[in-house]
């Protein structure tokens, strides 16, 4: 009998990159696979559905409770009443899964082991407060180490990661990078920017959230008469860059895609942005799908110094590390224009890097094998 897995992520999973891909390779691999996935963009009821990643349709059900992206305690009601639902929909499905893989704090707290013969993975896409500074992080901080040691595996997505989540002690601990596969880059339906102008483009798909300096990207474009953004996504900001695209002859907006055609967008364009705030810890580790997604396709990266791929961008001078402002951005735009004739060594470099450290192929590898280990 097969192996059935339970994946929970509190986002529709519209998109999701890391969740499709790792379930896309368990399918793959011979396991029953089924998301439960909080979808924030409406109230209902229960919702059962699918997802197509490349040539997979993995099951998925969907837990309604509108709420908004980045908003603190304003999504504080409907987080909890996600959670308890899920909970009590996985108490409902006891029998019907092997495995729970519950992605980040915000869905394992609530989720951990139901049936003992149940094995559990806490896979940490970000770890909350790894430099606690108030008593309620440093609670947050002390759970998060208890479901650690209490997981029969535990994923983090970068071997910086393993520094947070020092004092803890997992009895199997996976890194899995946030790297695409080429796989998700097709489907049945093509995308195609809406300009075919010779100037230079920036691409950026993904959460719209200030916290990732957008408003200050999509300022600086009216400075740059010379260059494109197309930009993709969902949040906070989508009102901002759908008026600005109608403002401004240089932004293209395009709302929100499906992963693959985010990637298609991306390979469309020439240069690409993964801007996180270096004062914020788990930025200063992170890794971003952005930094992958522009190895795999070859093009030059914007990054703020300090920030988690940033020493691999310097060391192999594949794009531009900038400060972490509106100027610094400007300037790193400028700095990579100036370079244009090396744009094709520069992508074979990274497609290199991409092939040989970091290429989905390594990823699965280790993800299967984790499986694998788990049902000995």
């Amino acid at each position: 009998m097969k192996t059935s897995i339970c994946i929970i992520r509190s986002n529709p999973v519209r998109p999701d990159s890391r969740v499709e891909k790792e379930a896309w390779s368990l399918v793959r691999a011979g396991y029953n696979v089924h998301i439960l996935a909080w979808d924030r963009d409406s109230d209902h009821p229960e919702e059962q559905g699918f997802i197509t990643v490349a040539d997979e349709r993995i099951p998925i059900t969907w837990l309604g409770y509108k709420a908004a992206y980045s908003a603190g305690m304003k999504s504080l009601k409907p987080f909890f009443r996600f959670q308890i639902h899920m909970r009590r929909w996985l108490k409902k499905h006891k029998r019907d899964f092997d495995v729970i893989h519950a992605c980040d704090f915000d869905t394992a707290f609530f989720s951990r082991r139901i049936t003992r013969k149940q094995r559990f993975i806490f896979d940490i896409f970000d770890f909350l407060y790894a430099e606690p500074k108030t008593f309620l992080q440093r609670i947050v901080r002390k759970i998060q180490i208890h479901i650690i040691n209490q997981a029969d595996a535990t994923i983090v997505c970068t071997e910086q990661r393993k520094e947070q989540i020092a004092g803890s002690h997992p009895k199997k601990l996976v890194v899995i990078h946030n790297t695409p596969f080429k796989q998700q880059q097709s489907g049945a339906e093509e995308f195609c920017l809406q300009s075919d102008s010779p100037r230079p483009k920036i691409a950026y798909v993904g959460i719209l959230a200030e916290e990732r300096m957008l408003t200050s990207v999509g300022r600086c474009m009216e400075r740059l008469p010379d260059v494109e953004l197309h930009i993709a996504g969902f949040g906070q900001l989508e009102s901002f860059f759908t008026k600005l695209s109608q403002e401004t002859d240089n932004v293209y907006f395009y709302g929100r895609i499906p992963y693959n055609q985010a990637l298609q967008l991306e390979a469309e364009c020439d240069i690409m942005t993964a801007i996180y705030d270096p004062s914020n810890e788990n930025c200063r580790r992170a890794a971003p799908n952005k930094f992958y997604e522009s190895l795999m396709l070859g093009k030059p990266v914007v990054m703020v110094k300090g920030t988690g791929m940033s020493d691999l961008v310097d060391q192999h001078n594949i794009g531009t590390l900038i400060d972490f402002s509106e100027e610094g951005f400007e300037n790193g735009i400028h700095e990579l224009i100036r370079r244009r004739e090396e744009w094709p060594d520069i992508s074979a470099r990274m497609k290199c890097i991409y092939r040989d450290n970091y290429s989905w192929d390594v990823m699965n590898k280790r993800l299967i094998e984790l499986y694998l280990q788990l049902s000995v």
